[in-house]
């Protein structure tokens, strides 16, 4: 039985009041929707009652909603939505333009860099991924966490950043052009980064 269809049918079973396919549902996606919101800066507690308000609403809900295309897409961007408008009444987030934004790729679960030092790279190259991918943009940065580390596709990257599909697949490019051309000095680096994450 495939993923999807798998995922499917615990959508309907939580739809029609099952409490072990809720349940399933919470476990499945808890730690990503986490690791999600610590990269706005947001604290855990914040993260955390998010989360419980999000899946409890789910729950109150649950008959009137639709089955979307994709739980984990449509998930992220309910909670994103959530979370950015608790850090706005909070004052710690206000909508600015792309340079300001404040997704970072913050250390809370194994990245990139972390992939490339278990494969026995050098602390000074490990420095340097860091580096490079520092420098991009937030929005750059949030694209390649939710392409790579949540393995959306450019369609669900869309629904959940409320950007084009031009828009997304611009900025993928960009930021793996700029990653290379950083990292072009020492090949292997690059080329176990790219391989890492793609």
């Amino acid at each position: 039985m495939n993923k999807t269809l798998v995922n499917d049918v615990v959508w309907d079973a939580f739809q029609q009041g099952s409490e072990p396919a809720f349940r399933a549902l919470y476990v499945a996606h808890y730690t990503l929707l986490v690791n999600y919101g610590r990269r706005f800066g947001a604290d855990d507690a914040l993260i955390e009652d998010t989360v419980h308000d999000l899946f409890l609403e789910l729950w109150h809900y649950r008959r009137t909603l639709t089955r979307p295309q994709s739980i984990q897409s449509y998930l992220i961007k309910a909670f994103r939505n959530r979370l950015l408008t608790q850090l706005a009444q909070q004052n710690r987030y206000q909508s600015r333009d792309e340079s300001d934004d404040s997704f970072g790729l913050l250390p809370t679960e194994p990245s990139a860099e972390e992939r490339l030092i278990e494969a026995g790279l050098h602390q000074e190259q490990q420095q340097r991924v860091q580096k490079a991918m520092a420098l991009l943009s937030p929005r750059q940065q949030e694209i390649l966490y939710l392409r790579y580390f949540s393995e959306l596709n450019y369609e669900q990257i869309c629904a959940v950043m409320g950007i084009t599909y031009h828009t997304a697949r611009t900025q993928m490019h960009q930021a793996l052009t700029a990653l290379r051309k950083r990292l072009q000095e020492n090949w292997s680096v690059s080329i176990l980064l790219m391989l890492t994450v793609q």
